[in-house]
């Protein structure tokens, strides 16, 4: 099941299957179509539109005219088109064509939500959200493209793509916020918007009243999303604050009809705290349970479905899940994705978070070191931003793009004006979830009656955390003493190592794919001898590293 768009210039496309003529270019199209009231596709005199995803404020740009939201949207892209972007509120992505001048201008939302890539060579282009249909016209056409070894060495380290990198070279990726004008034989690629991060002095009562009152607008547009197509509410639920927050202000605002889901280790905290919150509050509750780990062979199906932007493990069991749900009934997935590197803090010292941004700090592994252009770094004014943009939306919320072949999916956490109101809040109050706990304490202290999975199953509340210390105190001597034992570790929500050593199946099946793809002529070398090491040397995060680099070679070469 695959989900995405395809439009082309000067290319045959008809590979894919049945394709809308333009003149100017074909389109191919196998949308989810969520929520078609909201996707743009008009072929005018002067320009083609296209937008996929959902707006939150479509009525407000064709309010004060006889335009349809539609039409709008094209009347305001071919104005000021960064001006238009920063004006939506919602997941998005797309592309404008201006027939005089054949200059394409290619986008996606704030914070990459939807995943957009490009080609572009000479008069001919291609954008998409799914590579795979991206390379299978590339061969269509004759036209040669090239293995990517930096994109390797960026899914051997960290897991996920510091910049615009995929594993082809000719194709690339547009980062949050970002939109890419393509004619002329030329491209250029601008940001339209970035996250402000400059603090603004106020007391803590303000500051929670902020955080409120934003939270609670980027749930209504969420939630109120699905009303407006009668669909029904899909929300993460785990042991963590985040998506515990989603559920818990939408069901206090009148939300009440969700559907819960958990997904991990059978009798682990995320699963005995999810399922008392959501019994509490008298949703429906699905638990799918990951020991089985059947979820590790899929490797093939991730890294396709993900255009190989992170490593296959990061979504654990949620791409089954989803596919074992009738998901013609949600419109969104709620999630908590990345609220707790928002609403609290990447790093606990100001001098880090407010200075240069520095490489080596949010790797999934370190046992591999390579030399990376010091370019992406100047994009971001402090280590903070740098951390959000890589590592929390190009690294965690790429599960989206698995995601989105089944629903869309969105967080309040990374609304945009909710993000805008977080970061002018003061380092010190952010740090080490200080206004985290005093927002829930004050506006909704019953959330606090459950564990938090972070802290042992220790209540999230400030008074408590001398008995969260002595928890934490107890993980960390287990996590030395299996260590020292070389035992694997079972006490987290995902604990590979566990499942991979108490499962010789997986162990074999690791092993095939490893030999079947390791000799590829791609990563010879100095880069084969770095995949064969994390490999037999690593732990299974980092083989699943390894595997991740040997799947994407073999779906595209």
């Amino acid at each position: 099941m695959v989900r995405g768009f395809l439009a082309a210039g000067n290319m045959n496309i008809e590979c894919l299957g049945e394709t809308v003529d333009l003149g100017h270019c074909r389109q191919y199209n196998h949308l989810l179509n969520k929520f078609p009231k909201d996707q743009v596709f008009l072929d005018e005199e002067a320009q083609i539109s296209f937008l996929d995803g959902y707006i939150y404020n479509k009525e407000k740009l064709a309010a004060g005219g006889t335009k349809d939201w539609q039409h709008a949207f094209a009347g305001a892209m071919r104005a000021d088109a960064g001006g238009c972007l920063r004006a939506l509120r919602g997941g998005f992505c797309g592309y404008i064509y201006n027939k005089k001048d054949s200059v394409l201008t290619a986008y996606t939302d704030h914070i990459a939500t939807k995943a957009l890539y490009y080609y572009a060579d000479g008069d001919r282009w291609i954008v998409s959200s799914h590579i795979p249909y991206m390379t299978t016209v590339l061969k269509k056409n004759g036209i040669p493209y090239h293995f990517n070894e930096t994109a390797a060495k960026y899914m051997l380290t960290y897991g996920y793509m510091l910049d615009g990198s995929t594993f082809v070279k000719e194709i690339h990726r547009l980062l949050p916020g970002q939109l890419v004008r393509i004619g002329n034989g030329q491209q250029k690629v601008e940001r339209y918007y970035l996250i402000s991060n400059k603090e603004v002095q106020m007391s803590e009562r303000e500051a929670v009243e902020r955080i409120d009152s934003a939270f609670r607008e980027a749930v209504r547009r969420e939630f109120d999303k699905d009303r407006e197509y009668g669909r029904s509410h899909l929300v993460d639920l785990s042991g963590g604050l985040d998506s515990r927050m989603v559920s818990w202000v939408a069901h206090d605002m009148g939300y009440t009809d969700q559907l819960n889901v958990t997904y991990c280790r059978a009798d682990y905290l995320d699963y005995k705290i999810s399922q008392q919150i959501a019994i509490y509050l008298g949703h429906e509750y699905l638990f799918k349970a990951l020991d089985d780990a059947k979820w590790l062979y899929d490797i093939d199906d991730i890294v396709s479905k993900n255009n190989g932007a992170a490593l296959y493990t990061g979504i654990t069991g949620g791409s089954r899940l989803l596919g074992a749900l009738n998901t013609n009934q949600y419109g969104l997935e709620h999630t908590g994705m990345i609220g707790d590197i928002t609403l609290s803090t990447f790093y606990h010292n100001r001098e880090l978070n407010f200075g240069k941004p520095r490489l080596g700090l949010n790797q999934y592994s370190n046992r591999l070191s390579y030399a990376v252009d010091s370019q992406i770094m100047e994009e971001y004014p402090c280590q903070e931003m740098f951390a959000i943009y890589t590592r929390g939306m190009m690294g965690a919320m790429s599960s989206y793009i698995i995601r989105q072949h089944y629903v869309e999916a969105a967080s309040p956490f990374t609304d945009v004006d909710f993000l805008e109101v977080n970061y002018s809040i003061p380092f010190e109050y952010r740090d080490k979830h200080h206004i985290y706990l005093k927002w829930m304490e004050q506006k909704y202290p019953k959330a606090t009656s459950f564990g938090w999975e972070k802290w042992g199953g220790i209540k999230p509340r400030e008074n408590l955390i001398f008995f969260r210390k002595v928890k934490t105190t107890q993980r960390l001597l287990w996590q030395v003493s299996c260590r020292a034992l070389k035992l694997p570790d079972r006490d987290n929500m995902n604990p590979l190592d566990y499942w991979y050593h108490g499962n010789p199946g997986i162990q074999e099946y690791y092993r095939e794919y490893y030999l079947q793809n390791r000799d590829r002529s791609e990563i010879g070398g100095e880069l084969g001898k770095d995949i064969s090491l994390m490999f037999e040397e690593g732990t299974v995060e980092e083989k699943s590293m390894a595997l991740t680099v040997l799947g994407a070679v073999k779906l595209y070469f």
